[in-house]
């Protein structure tokens, strides 16, 4: 018979304790792994690519002259500013596990204006008279890094919270036509955010969803914003891997800003029409 000593009792204990956890891993992965079965939206991985459509776009701009003085110009109806514009847009997710999963998307806008003046306008301490031709530029890039936490995930719903930053990077660039008198104002915000996403599955190759995000900030004097987006995506799944799909969004932006580069701000707002093809993995 073999003798139980103190050091046998250290390797029985330690060969129990590593079957131990090495079976409870192994049940993890199992149940993890017929989680992500039983679910909708299992993929560990997604990449959207698409067309964004930027339509009805409003922006109203303040720049301020060095004396504090200056009021709202539109860049529509002031300064000819296009309402419209077609950029490419991406977007994706990784998860972690099927509670826990990480965003991200961006896209750049750039609209352009063209405007003979027929009143006076100053712009900051730029001063414009009746005749002069106008051009400017407006060229916005919104990155969005986010998490989110699905606290209901069903073989049909997943219903999210999540937050995270979008970073905006803000640019007003104008000049007369012949070059003269050329000026630029420009804000990078880091802006936090805030959500509620809601996806369904319709069927195994019917999908929607619906995101809305709001996010408010003040940083002392320098800095005061609030964001509100709204999106509602129909998908279809085309493979495996493959998806297209559809949506509408709403997005609304307004941001004061108090820096040596630019005193004023921009109250922004646009609707958007997204074709796009995702990938899953």
């Amino acid at each position: 018979m073999m003798r139980i000593t103190k050091k046998n009792w250290k390797h029985l204990a330690f060969t129990s304790a590593s079957l131990l956890i090495g079976a409870s891993q192994l049940l993890a992965c199992t149940a993890n792994a017929q989680e992500a079965r039983s679910v909708a939206f299992p993929d560990k991985y997604m990449i959207r690519l698409g067309s964004y459509f930027v339509s009805r776009a409003d922006t109203d701009i303040t720049v301020l002259s060095s004396g504090g003085t200056g009021g709202g110009i539109s860049f529509s109806k002031d300064l000819g500013g296009e309402t419209t514009d077609s950029v490419p847009r991406i977007d994706g997710y990784y998860r972690f596990n099927n509670r826990h999963r990480l965003e991200f998307g961006s896209f750049t806008v750039d609209r352009k204006g063209l405007k003979t003046l027929t009143v006076d306008l100053d712009i900051g301490d730029d001063n414009f008279v009746v005749n002069d031709t106008l051009v400017s530029n407006i060229k916005y890039t919104t990155t969005k890094i986010g998490y989110a936490y699905s606290f209901y995930h069903s073989p049909k719903v997943e219903l999210s919270l999540g937050g995270g930053l979008n970073i905006t990077d803000y640019n007003l660039s104008y000049a007369l036509d012949s070059g003269a008198s050329a000026n630029a104002r420009g804000v990078t915000a880091p802006l936090p955010i805030f959500g509620l996403q809601m996806a369904y599955a319709i069927s195994p190759k019917w999908s929607v969803r619906y995101i809305s995000e709001s996010f408010f900030i003040e940083i002392e004097d320098k800095l005061k914003g609030t964001l509100l987006n709204y999106e509602l995506d129909i998908e279809y799944k085309v493979f495996k891997n493959f998806a297209i799909g559809a949506g509408i969004t709403r997005v609304s932006t307004n941001l004061k800003v108090n820096d040596d580069d630019w005193r004023g701000g921009f109250d922004e707002s646009h609707r958007g029409a997204l074709l796009y093809g995702s990938f899953y993995f």
